[in-house]
């Protein structure tokens, strides 16, 4: 039986390209100019190239370095560190603008308010900081559903580590057979089968369905559909 649920936030719960790729377009510039590298037109779009859709499953760390690697640039641990935490800023100051796209993928009120009257323990595990990640839930007006919030803190090694599901698990006093794990891309699929959970995919993100159903147990549309799968996923996990 499941009793929590932890959710990806980008491309699960809000739109993956009208909020993540327009905010690329507008922090590469600014980040080419930090480390060093003329911001031209070619060069902006190696650099959004070089992390691609590939940055709904990137920690600001992996971006940092996809970008220097791409352009040649020697960084020791200190610099990169130094390099990731200005990207993480720049981000973070477009993404949280009043004007960024922060478009839920479906009727999020309605689901949360779904899995709130059921006693579900509602969780986020996401590649994003806290910081970021409580913003847009804020945006997304459910902040207040949710319990936990997993996220890249320096701790916790990132998705597809299960360190965040055994937080959790800790924290709730859950087992791994307990919990199910909502994302749209391969890497929170084997996130959760790294950690024994259930994984159900959805298309509502970058993945698509024949990467996802490689590890997926189950493929919805949206995080909508949850509300009318439900009964059908209970029953075949039974089995």
């Amino acid at each position: 039986m499941i009793k929590g649920i932890l959710f990806d936030k980008d491309g699960t719960l809000l739109k993956f390209d009208e909020l993540w790729n327009e905010a690329t377009k507008m922090v590469m510039p600014k980040f080419l100019h930090k480390i060093g590298i003329d911001a031209d037109e070619e060069n902006v779009s190696m650099a959004v190239k070089s992390v691609g859709n590939s940055i709904a499953a990137m920690t600001y760390r992996d971006m940092t370095k996809a970008v220097i690697e791409f352009f040649e640039i020697e960084a020791d641990d200190k610099m990169l560190s130094l390099y990731s935490k200005q990207l993480e800023e720049l981000y973070f100051e477009e993404v949280t603008k009043s004007t960024a796209n922060i478009l839920p993928t479906a009727d999020l009120d309605k689901l949360f308010k779904w899995l709130s009257d059921r006693k579900l323990i509602v969780g986020l595990a996401t590649a994003d900081t806290k910081q970021t990640a409580l913003k847009c839930l804020d945006r997304l007006g459910v902040r207040h559903f949710f319990s936990y919030v997993g996220s890249d803190d320096g701790v916790l090694k990132p998705k597809p580590s299960s360190d965040i599901i055994e937080d959790f698990k800790r924290r709730f006093e859950i087992n791994s057979d307990e919990i199910m794990v909502v994302g749209d891309t391969n890497t929170d699929m084997q996130f959760a089968k790294n950690g024994g959970a259930l994984a159900v995919g959805v298309l509502s993100g970058v993945g698509e369905k024949e990467e996802l159903k490689e590890s997926a147990d189950f493929i919805i549309a949206d995080v909508g559909q949850l509300m009318y799968s439900w009964k059908n996923i209970e029953i075949q996990e039974s089995r």
